[in-house]
């Protein structure tokens, strides 16, 4: 076997070694950026609890201290439940551009999905459902229908997140004290999220029940 065929195959090894290792960088990078805005998601979530002003308080023994014959002296932080959705021109990516600002308006898309979380603890009726907000990545591009140009539906992400009441805020009375976030890819490739997420009444804990769609463990938060 002459020199000059081996260095040609070589050469082809490393190219195709090059575009695995490339392939192998790209769905890396679409997880990355997921999780990017689900920790910068999560971050603003968290930023008035990290706030030391005596006028927001964390639910912690401090907060109960607080509590005088059921009644608080001071107000407690509760997490945002999103407004209705009227339409795409006038609603769209609201939260994504109060809560983000930066972000890539090409591959990101965000809605409002009105009473779709089972708030089992509420206190009050009206929030024993509570509006969610899903946030869409589309790494190809936006669809149609959100104002893109295509419908490419390969590695399609969703971030959800919903305001929750926790068992202990029941005690107390207060309703969305705490919130779920979490993660999923599209594994269908329908560009829409299959799935159902609610806390159960009796004891407080999440109900997670899959459809086509695959959770990402890592990427998931629920206050207790």
């Amino acid at each position: 076997m002459n020199k000059k065929y081996l260095k040609r195959k070589s050469y082809i090894c490393l190219i195709l070694f090059a575009v695995k290792f490339t392939s192998c960088g790209e769905r890396q990078d679409h997880y990355k950026v997921v999780e990017e805005m689900f920790r910068s998601i999560k971050n603003h979530l968290d930023a008035p609890l990290q706030n030391n002003s005596k006028s927001k308080l964390t639910l912690s023994g401090v907060l109960k201290d607080e509590i005088v014959k059921g009644e608080l002296k001071k107000s407690v932080h509760s997490f945002p439940e999103p407004e209705e959705f009227k339409g795409w021109k006038t609603d769209g990516n609201k939260y994504l551009k109060k809560w983000i600002v930066d972000y890539d308006e090409k591959r990101w898309a965000q809605i409002v999905i009105e009473n779709t979380f089972a708030n089992g603890p509420a206190v009050r009726e009206e929030h024993k459902k509570t509006n969610a907000i899903l946030f869409a990545y589309f790494s190809n591009g936006l669809p149609q229908v959100l104002g893109g140009e295509g419908n490419n539906f390969d590695d399609v992400y969703f971030i959800y997140y919903a305001p929750i009441t926790t068992k202990s805020g029941e005690a107390k009375g207060i309703d969305k004290n705490g919130y779920h976030l979490s993660a999923y890819k599209d594994a269908d490739k329908n560009g829409s999220l299959n799935i159902f997420i609610g806390i159960k009444i009796i004891d407080g804990t999440l109900v997670l029940l899959p459809g086509s769609d695959e959770q990402i463990p890592e990427l998931s938060f629920t206050s207790s």
